[in-house]
């Protein structure tokens, strides 16, 4: 096998591996954050506009299958790109919702600016799987049609 080959074949095995990881480390936050979701369903309700008995319901529900669908469809490699894109919308809202450091009292400033730098580097991450799609480790890679596995497992 030409050299050149062999560092493309290399390069493809290393990009597939960063994008497993990215998608691994970044899908058990939004999972176990739905799950919480889940879990206290009506406070998380009650902190949204309209509240636990009105439309505060709907958003809640809304953000439970963002998190556990996006979260899920980004372990799996699965729709990824189209996950990350939504996850990528509805972190920018959650972010500004609910991270808006500039606004709170001065005991929560840093608390505050720690889950918006956070978000920001989830940002990065969902923002790298939404361009470069999950990576040769993911279903979306098997399901296609013609391919022959992961890179250097074949």
């Amino acid at each position: 096998m030409p050299t050149s080959a062999r560092s493309a074949e290399t390069a493809a095995q290393r990009d597939a591996w960063v994008l497993l990881f990215a998608r691994a480390a970044i899908a058990p936050l939004f999972l176990y954050s739905g799950v919480g979701k889940v879990l206290a369903f009506a406070v998380t309700a009650g902190r949204l506009p309209g509240g636990a008995d009105g439309l505060g319901s709907v958003l809640a529900a809304g953000a439970i299958a963002v998190e556990l669908g996006g979260g899920m469809a980004l372990l799996f490699g699965l729709f990824a790109r189209q996950a990350a894109m939504v996850l990528l919308a509805f972190t920018i809202a959650a972010t500004l919702m609910f991270h808006n450091f500039w606004a709170v009292p001065e005991a929560q400033v840093v608390m505050q600016t720690i889950n918006f730098l956070k978000n920001l580097g989830l940002l990065g991450a969902l923002s790298l799987i939404a361009t470069y799609g999950p990576g040769a480790y993911a279903m979306e890679a098997a399901l296609r049609p013609g391919s022959k596995g992961a890179p250097g497992l074949s």
